[in-house]
């Protein structure tokens, strides 16, 4: 049986896109990353990728994307792997920082929304 981590998002927050520095290239969600290795914040997950983070760019829910604007995330999580390493939308998401320490203690599962750099 598999079990998925759906958790409410109170730190979500709407992007109305003024001040945000979003790179020339589309912001998508980075390939999912494990506990097991000591992953500090999503700038170290996504400059393993030769991506650079970009905060708070990547859609929480696609859904309330039409019409704009987005919730937007920087971290998705999860406790299965299976089902945000397919899918990052499975899981809980965060709008944070990209230097922002992530949390493990409920989830063992992460993606970052990275970009390609300028």
């Amino acid at each position: 049986m598999t079990t998925v981590l759906l958790l409410g998002c109170g730190v979500r927050q709407v992007s109305d896109g003024d001040g945000d520095e979003i790179p020339s290239a589309t912001p998508e969600w980075a390939p999912c990353v494990m506990d097991d290795v000591d992953w500090q914040n999503c700038d170290e997950v996504c400059a393993a990728e030769g991506l650079v983070c970009v905060a708070n760019a990547c859609p929480a829910d696609p859904k309330y994307c039409n019409p704009k604007p987005c919730d937007m995330a920087t971290q998705a999580f999860a406790l299965d792997d299976e089902a945000l390493c397919a899918d990052a939308l499975a899981g809980g998401s965060v709008a944070t920082s990209c230097e922002a320490p992530i949390d493990w203690l409920f989830s063992n599962t992460l993606r970052c929304c990275c970009a390609e750099p300028d």
